[in-house]
C-alpha cells in the first residue's frame, strides 16, 4: 500500500466543519449584491443634517454594521485574492474617513486656520527645538541610568538570593505599577516636604530611571535566563568566580537578547518625557504649550507633535528592525 493510496480514519470530532451558509455569503454573486444593496443605502437611506440624533444614530450604526460585515467577509476568507482584500481594506478605511467627515459635526473651514497656521509660527521654532533639545536629553541620560538600574538589578536576582528577591521583586513590582505622571508628580511635589527638592529635570530624569529601571531589569532577567545553564557551570568549573562568569560568558550573549525589548523601552521613555510638563519640565511639550497659550492658537501643538513624529518613527522602525534582525539570526 502506498502512501497515496492509504487512507486514514479520523475520528468526526476532529473533523472541523463548517455551516452550509458560510459557503454561500463568500461567492461572487452574494457579494456584488450586497455591495450594491449598501451603496444603496448609502445613496438613499443615510440621515440627513435635519435628521433627529436618535435616528441619526440608528441609521449610521446599521450602515457601519452592514460595512464592517461585509468587509469582514472577503478580509477573513483565505480564498480572496490578495489585491482584492488589500482593495476592500482600503475601501474599509475610505468610508470610515468619510463618516468622520461627513457626520462628525466638525468644523473643518477652521481645520487650516487652527491647526496649520503657518503665520502663528513667528517666532516659535527656536523655541521648540530648544524643548526638543531638552527633551533628547531627559532621554539621553534616562536612558543610561534606566539600563544601570535594570542591569544591576537582574544580576543581583540571579545570584538567587531569597531574602534579596523579596526587594528586588517589590521594587520591580512598584514601579512597574506606578504610572509615570503620578511618579514624576510624586518626586516633584511630594518629596518636598520630606527636604527633598529637585529641579523639574532632575525630578523627571529619577522617575524616568526608576520606572523604566524596572522594565530593563526584567528585559535583563529575560536575557540571562535564555543563555544556557550548562555554559555558567563550565565557566565556573574552569575557575571563574560568579562575577566573572556574568561578565565574560552569561552578559555578552544575554545583550544579543536584549537589545530589541531595551530600544523599545528607549522609545517609549522618549515619549514618556512629555509628561514631564506637568512638573514644569522645558521640554517640548512644554514650549509648545506656553507658545499655544501665548498665540491663542493650537498650530504650535500640532507642530510639536510632527517632531515627535519626525524624532520617534526612525527610532521606532530601528526597534523593529533590530526584533527582526535577532528573530533571523535564532532561526539560522
Amino acid at each position: 500500500m502506498t502512501l497515496e493510496t492509504a487512507k486514514v480514519d479520523v475520528p468526526s470530532r476532529f473533523l472541523r466543519s463548517r455551516p452550509q451558509w458560510t459557503y454561500w455569503i463568500r461567492r461572487p454573486a452574494f457579494i456584488v449584491v450586497t455591495l450594491l444593496l449598501i451603496v444603496g443605502y448609502a445613496i438613499f437611506l443615510l440621515p440627513g443634517e435635519d435628521t433627529s440624533t436618535l435616528t441619526k444614530g440608528i441609521s449610521l450604526g446599521l450602515f457601519l454594521t452592514l460595512v464592517l460585515a461585509w468587509s469582514a467577509n472577503i478580509l477573513t476568507d483565505g480564498d480572496k485574492a490578495e489585491w482584492l482584500q488589500g482593495l476592500v481594506a482600503i475601501g474599509l478605511v475610505a468610508v470610515l474617513t468619510w463618516l468622520f467627515y461627513a457626520y462628525s459635526g466638525t468644523e473643518w473651514e477652521k481645520l487650516g486656520s487652527s491647526f496649520f497656521n503657518l503665520s502663528k509660527m513667528q517666532g516659535a521654532w527656536p523655541e521648540l527645538f530648544k524643548g526638543l533639545l531638552v527633551t533628547l536629553e531627559l532621554a539621553f541620560i534616562s536612558a543610561i541610568f534606566s539600563v544601570l538600574v535594570g542591569l544591576v538589578v537582574a544580576v543581583l536576582r540571579s545570584l538567587g538570593s531569597a531574602t534579596l528577591n523579596i526587594f528586588l521583586i517589590a521594587y520591580l513590582d512598584l514601579f512597574r505599577s506606578i504610572p509615570m505622571i503620578v511618579l514624576m508628580v510624586f518626586i516633584y511635589y511630594a518629596l518636598p516636604y520630606l527636604g527633598i527638592e529637585l529641579e523639574s529635570v532632575t525630578a523627571t530624569i529619577a522617575a524616568l530611571s526608576l520606572g523604566y529601571g524596572a522594565y530593563a531589569a526584567e528585559s535583563f532577567r529575560a536575557g540571562i535566563e535564555s543563555v544556557y545553564f550548562g555554559q555558567a557551570e563550565a565557566a565556573r568549573a574552569l575557575g571563574l568566580t560568579n562575577l566573572q562568569t556574568m561578565r565574560l560568558v552569561i552578559l555578552p550573549q544575554a545583550i544579543k537578547v536584549v537589545i530589541p525589548p531595551l530600544t523599545g523601552n528607549m522609545v517609549a521613555m522618549l515619549k514618556e518625557t512629555a509628561v514631564a510638563s506637568v512638573v514644569a519640565s522645558p521640554e517640548l511639550l512644554k514650549r509648545a504649550k506656553e507658545i499655544y497659550v501665548g498665540k491663542a492658537n493650537p498650530t504650535p501643538l500640532v507642530a510639536a507633535a510632527f517632531i515627535y513624529l519626525l524624532v520617534l518613527l526612525p527610532l521606532t522602525r530601528l526597534a523593529n528592525w533590530l526584533e527582526n534582525k535577532l528573530k533571523d539570526r535564532s532561526n539560522r
